[in-house]
């Protein structure tokens, strides 16, 4: 059994690495054919030429194609699970639709947030018509022992907070070659094991097939991903990272605190950027280089060696989080690594001041 299940998986992750992979030439001929560029216009942007900027629409359908596949072989489904799967490949789409919109014409922060909002809502809002139906963050484990119940009208709009902070969590990280990719690799893997292997005697291999797809497909987009990037995959790909992240945080069981570990630092950078700017009466919305990727770099750190310590931070935390017996350690872990975060970001703040002049003006395309 386990045998014939590993490689059904095995078959997923190749066949939506294969298909991302095959595609990405044809979208960089077709994306320089149409000038469908990034243009290095901002101080904040790394790149010194155009590079196409849809990626994205490769990993979805490489994504697409791995789930096509676990559907072509003899894998067992409840109905509930179709249901979720479809709403997860709907609200993707629209995601991905709106922000490759984004990022071809432009779109206003405003409209960003509120397709980002419609997008959730189409995973989380069927939970009306009943408790089989929908996505939604409805219970979870305390740290501190038990079980946690949301009351519907939190756990709904919570969730859709989730899913919307997660999309954004992904875009932010998104400034780097390879960076955004790297570290969704690596929460997918988590992810992978965590239901695979999990909960012992009653894996949940079914939803970890989702999470191979989705190792495939970052994974074939980041063989031309790497620096110096052939392609980024633009607001359109990382929102749609983001949101399937999300999705396959909760979809088979709320898995929050493994996603939360895997990603705590770009979580941590996005809430204080957030704050920073807004104690320096500023727009959250205003675009700079106060990202911790870009201090780094300004701090004379390669992309590569940048990337590299992250992948090694979200690879110590995913299997910290799959070592932890209990969810208190994981608490306790997320409170020492939030400490010694800020701890290093406001090092970095007083280091290197954000200046005022050329690096602002220009609205933040990674926060709604």
């Amino acid at each position: 059994m386990i045998l014939e299940r590993a490689a059904i998986a095995v078959a997923t992750f190749a066949v939506a690495g294969f298909v991302t992979a095959a595609l990405i030439p044809r979208v960089i001929v077709v994306a320089r054919k149409f000038d469908l560029l990034a243009y290095p216009t901002e101080p904040r942007w790394v790149h010194t030429k155009p590079v196409p900027r849809i990626g994205g629409l490769a990993m979805f359908v490489g994504f697409l194609s791995g789930l096509a596949v676990t559907f072509a072989l003899p894998v067992e489904r409840f109905p509930v699970e179709v249901e979720r799967i479809l709403l997860l490949v709907l609200g993707a789409s629209l995601i991905l639709a709106a922000h490759l919109y984004d990022d071809l014409i432009g779109l206003s922060p405003r409209a960003k947030l509120a397709w980002q909002i419609v997008g959730a809502s189409v995973a989380v809002l069927p939970r009306l018509r009943g408790p089989d139906h929908g996505l939604v963050i409805e219970q979870f484990n305390s740290p501190f022992g038990g079980v946690v119940v949301l009351p519907l009208l939190i756990a709904i709009p919570a969730t859709i907070f989730w899913i919307v902070g997660m999309m954004n969590t992904v875009n932010f990280l998104d400034g780097l070659d390879g960076l955004a990719g790297s570290v969704t690799l690596i929460a997918a893997l988590v992810l992978f094991v965590h239901t695979f292997f999990r909960p012992p005697g009653n894996p949940q291999f079914t939803i970890s097939l989702l999470a191979a797809a989705l190792l495939g497909a970052v994974g074939g987009f980041l063989l031309f991903n790497w620096h110096p990037a052939r392609i980024m995959m633009g607001d359109s790909g990382a929102m749609l990272l983001g949101y399937t992240l999300a999705i396959l945080a909760i979809i088979g069981g709320a898995k929050i605190a493994t996603a939360l570990l895997v990603l705590w630092v770009p979580i941590l950078d996005v809430a204080w950027l957030i704050v920073y700017r807004l104690w320096n009466g500023r727009s959250p919305m205003e675009a700079d280089r106060g990202h911790l990727h870009h201090r780094l770099l300004d701090l004379g750190w390669s992309q590569r060696r940048i990337v590299g310590a992250f992948v090694v931070i979200s690879s110590v935390f995913g299997a910290l989080s799959l070592l932890m017996p209990a969810p208190v350690y994981k608490f306790v872990t997320l409170m020492v690594a939030g400490v010694a975060g800020l701890v290093v970001l406001s090092w970095l703040a007083r280091a290197r001041p954000l200046s005022t002049g050329a690096q602002r003006g220009h609205e933040e395309p990674h926060l709604p």
